[in-house]
């Protein structure tokens, strides 16, 4: 067990508080953020992140750490396309193909693990409690 709060440097969230739209329990809304259906992460996180005021900052900081983890993920999905296009213009059908099946499984791997940090992200939004990703976890808690 680690020496450090639940909350890292931030205070912890008001007992039983709600969000100014949607007047959903700041657990309900810390979990939305993580939650990748549709789409509903990212419009969660926008709706926090606008609306809820700086006192908020452990629901700010999830609503942040949700949209970076987001820009990451498609990052990661534009370069992924880039080198399966590039592979399918190999010399050698051998090479391309081969070549389509190393990407194709490193891709899908990486897409594994995005979708731990956003199942992890979900319980740890619904315990209102601070649990980084590396760099963009720093990054969000300086701007939250």
């Amino acid at each position: 067990m680690s020496n450090q709060p639940p909350y890292g440097n931030m205070p912890p969230p008001a007992p039983g508080g709600k969000t100014k739209v949607l007047g959903l329990e700041y657990s309900v809304a810390g979990l939305l953020c993580y939650l990748p259906i549709c789409c509903i992460h990212v419009i969660a996180s926008i709706i926090w992140l606008s609306t809820e005021p700086k006192e908020n900052r452990i629901l700010r900081f999830h609503s942040l750490q949700s949209l970076l983890l987001t820009g990451v993920t498609i990052v990661i999905w534009v370069i992924f396309m880039f080198l399966g296009v590039g592979v399918s213009f190999a010399p050698s059908s051998a090479a391309s193909a081969g070549g389509g099946l190393l990407i194709s499984l490193v891709f899908w791997l990486i897409l594994l693990i995005i979708l731990i940090l956003y199942i992890i992200g979900m319980v740890k939004g619904y315990q209102q409690q601070i649990w980084k990703i590396p760099v963009i976890g720093d990054i969000a808690e300086k701007n939250a």
